[in-house]
This record gives structure tokens, C-alpha cells and sequence, in this order.
């Protein structure tokens, strides 16, 4: 685990929203120009978790410890260009023949 999200971690006193960031935070990235933090999970579910307003609450209180008061952050998708599963999934329908 990145020195980062393990400190984040730390900074959040909550044990489920901790688990989360421990399980599913795979990256974060801080713009230190526009004080902008995005958070990178590893699928869908911990992303909602994190946004309700009980998720929200506890990380907001664990990054303001980490980064003062004045950021702004968002929590999204991290897309693995290696994930198995999507290199699968064909990305446009129009040259796929559908038989009945």
C-alpha cells in the first residue's frame, strides 16, 4: 500500500470507511495548483460506500487532517488498461451479427 493512501488511512477513525480506503483505494492523485485530490477505487461499490453522506462524512474529516480545510476531492473508477475482464467486453456493437 502507497505511503499516501496508508496515511489517509490512519487519518480516518471510522473502521468500515478505513477498510475501504485500506481494500479498494488503488491511487490518488493531489494537484497542489487547484487543491484537487482524486481517489481512485478498484470498482463501483466502494465508490457509492464513500459518497453517501455516513462515507462522505468520515473522509472528509480523515483529508482535511491530511490536507487542510481548503480541498476539493472526488472519488472515481481507476481503469486498468491489464484488466482481463475488459479487454473481453467489445466495445461497439455494429460489426457483432445477433442471431434469434
Amino acid at each position: 500500500m502507497e505511503h499516501k493512501i496508508k496515511a489517509l488511512a490512519d487519518a480516518i477513525t471510522h473502521v468500515h470507511t478505513r477498510s475501504l480506503i485500506q481494500t479498494h483505494v488503488r491511487d490518488m492523485v493531489f494537484n497542489e495548483e487547484t487543491r484537487h485530490l482524486v481517489i481512485y477505487v478498484d470498482n463501483a461499490a466502494p465508490m457509492h460506500e464513500l459518497q453517501t453522506d455516513e462515507g462522505d462524512h468520515h473522509l472528509n474529516s480523515g483529508l482535511s487532517e491530511i490536507y487542510g480545510d481548503d480541498i476539493t476531492y472526488e472519488v472515481k473508477i481507476h481503469h486498468d488498461a491489464k484488466n482481463e475482464r475488459n479487454k473481453n467486453v467489445p466495445h461497439t456493437l455494429k460489426d457483432r451479427k445477433f442471431t434469434k
